[in-house]
């Protein structure tokens, strides 16, 4: 978890379209799989001939399918109980009523998507341009980062 955002737990709606200098209440599981992703990213674009970083990234990428496709689950059952004016969780990401959420910049998120995407992309197709899409991703990300910290 990157300093200087904050866990809580999350159960009221959030209103509004998001600026760049919102934050979003993203689940600190989720954060964590990209941040593994994150992680893997580097030494993937170091050397994406390395099997075993290919399959690390690979696995990360796999769970990080899970955690989405359980808090898209989660997110079905609970639109259900909207309909009866049963409050609902705005964590992105949640599983439950009670996931603890992280506050992430929202120009953050977007960015750590848009890496994930050019990862599964990078993956799937080992061409020149899908590794220069992931590189280009994960500079993105990087300065978003240096934005936000004010460099």
């Amino acid at each position: 978890m990157a300093s200087g955002r904050t866990k809580r737990f999350w159960r009221r709606a959030r209103n509004g379209p998001l600026s760049q200098d919102q934050v979003m209440p993203v689940d600190v599981q989720l954060e964590d799989d990209i941040g593994k992703i994150e992680g893997l990213v580097g030494g993937y674009l170091r050397s994406p001939q390395d099997e075993v970083t290919r399959q690390a990234l690979l696995a990360e990428l796999d769970k990080l399918d899970d955690q989405t496709a359980r808090a898209d689950a989660y997110g079905n059952f609970r639109s259900v109980l909207v309909r009866y004016q049963v409050p609902r969780s705005w964590v992105i990401g949640a599983t439950s009523d009670t996931s603890t959420a992280e506050d992430v910049p929202s120009a953050e998120f977007r960015a750590q998507v848009a890496l994930v995407k050019a990862a599964k992309n990078a993956i799937r197709e080992t061409t020149a341009e899908a590794q220069s899409a992931l590189q280009r991703a994960n500079d993105d990300l990087a300065e978003v980062r240096r934005h936000e910290a004010g460099g």
